[in-house]
């Protein structure tokens, strides 16, 4: 499923940056509006898994 995000809130996004925001800072903020909003979408549909199991995954 593909990832969408509201024009809305992606104006919000470029609306919040301060007057002196460069376009990197701008990439930044989307990038980061992206990568929360596909979380939540994750775990709104049960894609998540447990600390422990994260740490038996990843600190082995």
């Amino acid at each position: 499923m593909e990832l969408t995000i509201d024009k809305k809130r992606i104006q919000q996004a470029i609306d919040e940056l301060p007057e002196d925001a460069t376009i990197e800072d701008a990439l930044y903020e989307l990038y980061v509006l992206s990568k929360v909003s596909k979380s939540l979408q994750d775990v709104a549909e049960g894609r998540t898994i447990t600390q422990e199991e994260m740490e038996k995954k990843y600190l082995r």
